[in-house]
């Protein structure tokens, strides 16, 4: 398959890597320092005690590259308004383009069923307007990954998850008839090294990821730590349960209860940190509109009380704020 990931940081270079070494047509588009070692030496994966190194073409435009079989949008939401008027080049009228990013995402509304309250206007939505431009509905593809990755060098990934790494990939529309293009398309990501389930409703999953960022990323961020740091400490492990009991209540409010147990998710919290507190310590653009305050602006919308997430909300808004790594217009007064 030809496939472009548009994004070869942490989590897209360490799929590229896999995809190309499993024989499949691979280009990234990539920038900056990263971009020119792709270029000169290809991309190094450091998993375990592999070094796994592929060859990608690689550019800082989609352009050249034209239409794919798959596209992967593995950038952080922060990107996205940018992508969505670059992507066009990459799609043509069978591609698949998934996005997986972090947090609430720009496609959420897009096939909401009428059953599901409506969603707030948050910043995130506006996209869906754009992206609709470039690709119809049905080529849009929902996805999650589960996989702890950093840029340790130019052109080099470090995964710091190397028995757990998964992307979970599913229409947006419910209705959608394309089954059989998806088991396909979920084989060849196994046959890669990469874990692809079937999740079900996306929109679910959306929630179960949401709900585990909004708590073991927000509080590693606010202490400095990584996202175990929150079980090892009894009163961080406290906190976390309270997030995620209130998450869990915003999720249950907009039509999707999730069978979570907070005890659970807190012992399977990674000895790694998270990507707010990688993006704050590099100085880079955060997901804290997607991650932290978009569930607030769920809450205030379904008339929820969430004491435990306002709180947090505000410190890593205020972090994020004093570096300037958030955008002026966050959508939520806190």
């Amino acid at each position: 398959m030809r496939i472009c990931i548009y994004g070869a940081g942490a989590s897209g270079g360490h799929f590229a890597v896999r995809l190309a070494l499993a024989g499949h047509d691979v280009s990234v588009i990539a920038r900056g320092p990263h971009l020119a070692a792709i270029k000169q030496h290809g991309l190094l994966l450091r998993t375990g005690k592999d070094a796994l190194s592929a060859q990608v073409a690689a550019g800082d435009s989609p352009a050249p590259f034209g239409p794919q079989d798959v596209v992967i949008v593995a950038t952080k939401a922060t990107a996205l308004p940018v992508i969505a008027a670059q992507i066009g080049p990459l799609v043509g009228k069978d591609t698949l383009v998934i996005f997986p990013q972090n947090g609430m995402t720009w496609w959420y509304p897009v096939g909401l069923p009428a059953s599901h309250p409506k969603p707030p206007a948050i910043p995130i939505f506006e996209l869906a307007k754009p992206f609709l431009a470039a690709m119809r509905p049905d080529q849009v593809l929902g996805g999650i990954i589960y996989s702890a990755n950093e840029v340790e060098a130019p052109g080099v990934i470090k995964n710091n998850s190397p028995a757990h790494n998964r992307m979970e990939i599913a229409p947006i529309d419910q209705a959608s008839a394309m089954r059989d293009t998806l088991s396909a398309l979920r084989a060849e990501f196994e046959s890669a090294g990469i874990l692809s389930p079937d999740p079900g409703d996306i929109r679910a999953a959306v929630w179960t990821k949401l709900v585990n960022n909004m708590s073991g990323s927000t509080i590693g961020l606010a202490t400095a730590s990584p996202s175990d740091g929150a079980r090892k400490d009894a009163a961080l492990s406290e906190i976390y349960r309270r997030v995620m009991r209130e998450g869990l209540s915003i999720a249950a409010a907009h039509g999707y209860p999730l069978d979570l147990d907070p005890d659970r998710m807190l012992a399977r919290l990674l000895n790694h940190k998270a990507s707010l507190l990688q993006d704050y310590e590099q100085h880079r653009p955060m997901e804290v509109a997607e991650i932290v305050l978009a569930p607030v602006a769920f809450a205030r919308a379904a008339k929820i009380a969430t004491p435990t997430l306002d709180t947090i909300a505000a410190i890593v808004t205020k972090l994020a704020k004093d570096r300037g790594l958030i955008a002026a217009d966050l959508g939520v007064d806190l």
